[in-house]
């Protein structure tokens, strides 16, 4: 059997490919090297070590685990996929690169106006995949979001809360010029939504490394929302698609986890400035922090979805199908 050496680098990058890895193994033998904040010496940040999924999920899938970098038998392999894009120290992308006897593959980072498919193109990676059509470009494949395959079984859940998906807090530096702080949370809108359709608001916060813990997140988000405001903080979940499934509306930064609920056809309001625009620059709910135009999009796309925006943007979205179309790419590339 031919080999594929697997990099997994962070889990919430990692997590969008994962699913291939049962359909990869029944046709190569493939191999594993955790880097980053995959590595088992790195002190987990969030509240819920999500490693511990992808070793329960997915381990029983790889024949031999590499236990650093400096164990790569690189004449080994006849594909190298990593699931990020990036040229960095943190995990020595560009030494694996400069070693490798092989094609290298990247993945994309995430929904970013970052242009690493292009700035680190034959230092990271010799092709890339990426989301959908919207990235197209001679050395990229388009591969969808194959976790986000898992959405279609859940598409009947019942619709039980308001999700508000966060970027930078205002506890914090924030390059952007929304961050998630009192301003935001008294402008977006959320007693208003919440009086009207009686549904709890939960808000997910990412779990940061540089951030030394949550905790000190969730008391600063205590003491800024409204006492009215009937709420429940997230941070780390072991099934997002899930949370995803389960909202009636949500209101987001521009991250690449606001794909799945457009998938869905949930209402979702992209709020313009909380962070890097990338491909939600066409999607009709970007709008600006201002409640009148985020609860005028929200109910508008109860009745009107934006179906052509997911049928650009994530390749196999539309039909639930992207692991497929991932995993057939990559045999052609062996």
């Amino acid at each position: 059997m031919k080999k594929i050496l697997f990099i997994t680098t962070q889990y919430r990058t990692g997590e969008r490919i994962y699913p291939i890895l049962p359909s990869l193994s029944k046709e190569f033998e493939v191999h594993l090297l955790k880097l980053y904040q995959m590595d088992p010496s790195h002190k987990w940040p969030g509240s819920f070590d999500t490693r511990i999924l992808f070793d329960k999920e997915y381990l029983k899938y790889f024949t031999h685990i590499i236990p650093t970098i400096n164990d790569i038998y690189y004449n080994e392999y006849d594909l190298i996929l990593c699931d990020d894009n990036r040229l960095t120290k943190k995990w020595n992308s560009g030494y694996i690169f400069k070693n490798k006897m092989c094609p290298m593959i990247g993945c994309s980072h995430g929904n970013t106006d970052a242009n690493y498919v292009n700035i680190h193109h034959n230092k990271a990676f010799n092709k890339c995949f990426v989301f959908g059509e919207k990235e197209k470009q001679p050395h990229t494949i388009l591969g969808g979001i194959p976790s986000n395959d898992k959405l279609k079984k859940y598409s009947s859940e019942e619709k039980k809360h308001i999700l508000v998906i966060c970027n930078f807090l205002g506890n914090r530096h924030c390059e952007f010029k929304i961050s998630f702080n009192k301003h935001f949370f008294n402008e977006c809108g959320l007693l208003e939504l919440q009086k009207r359709y009686n549904k709890k608001i939960i808000i997910k916060l990412k779990s940061r490394a540089d951030e030394g813990g949550y905790k000190h997140n969730i008391s600063y988000l205590n003491s800024i929302l409204p006492k009215e405001l009937d709420y429940e903080i997230l941070v780390d979940v072991e099934d997002d698609n899930l949370l995803i499934a389960q909202s009636f509306m949500v209101i987001s930064a521009p991250s690449t986890m606001a794909f799945k609920p457009l998938q869905l056809k949930i209402p979702t309001a992209i709020i313009n400035g909380s962070g890097q625009t990338g491909l939600f620059y066409d999607f009709k709910g970007l709008v600006e922090l201002n409640s009148n135009k985020i609860i005028s999009t929200l109910e508008d796309q109860i009745i009107n979805p934006d179906k052509d925006f997911i049928l650009n943007t994530i390749e196999g979205g539309l039909n639930f199908n992207s692991t497929e179309v991932f995993v057939k790419k990559i045999k052609r590339l062996i």
